[in-house]
């Protein structure tokens, strides 16, 4: 009976061994991930300087100048030695959205520098420029845009409103401005 007790755990090791070997199993997982960097920037509505009297310096290359804020305040004018704005009815600062961006995420603004205004058949034309914007929405609402100010809310949106200068034909136009509407565009780029 001792010679038995010797030999059955030897025998018993290997066919343990061998049961969980038969008992393995095994399956490829899968992994994915949707990249998004994009998002949608629009402009809700365009930069308006309202309606204006004007007059270019025909004989010199002094400017007036309309400063329309970003924020929804008073516009204010700066008149020139030979130029003039008077401002008729008020306008109003453009403004832009932006959705399906990261949530609480901070974006970079840019503005242009100037851009030009002009009409059909007259010779004399406004400049925009000293572009400047106001965030309307989000952690940051009521804030002057700044570098990281820009901030997306939970769901990945964020509002803010632009303004600018109007400035008068500082080039020694021909001829003065005509009656009719001025237009032109510029560039708003955003991104992370």
């Amino acid at each position: 009976m001792k010679t038995i007790f010797k030999y059955l755990p030897i025998v018993a090791l290997p066919a343990i061994g061998m049961s969980s070997a038969f008992a393995l199993e095994q399956v490829n997982g899968s992994a994915t991930v949707i990249v998004q960097n994009s998002f949608t920037l629009q402009e809700d509505s365009g930069l308006d300087f309202g309606t204006v009297r004007a007059s270019a310096d025909t004989t010199g290359t002094t400017v007036a100048t309309l400063t329309l804020p970003a924020d929804g305040s008073a516009s204010s004018v700066v008149q020139g030695t030979n130029a003039t704005i008077q401002e008729i009815t008020a306008g109003a600062a453009a403004t832009f959205s932006i959705s399906g961006a990261a949530p609480s995420t901070a974006l970079t603004l840019t503005l242009p520098s100037s851009t030009t205004l002009t009409t059909g058949g007259g010779t004399a034309s406004f400049t925009v420029n000293n572009f400047i914007a106001e965030v309307t929405s989000g952690p940051s609402n009521g804030s002057t845009y700044a570098a990281s100010n820009l901030i997306t809310d939970t769901a990945g949106a964020v509002t803010f409103s632009v303004g600018a200068d109007l400035v008068t034909d500082a080039s020694t136009p021909a001829a003065d401005y005509l009656n009719g509407t001025y237009t032109g565009t510029y560039q708003v780029s955003v991104d992370y």
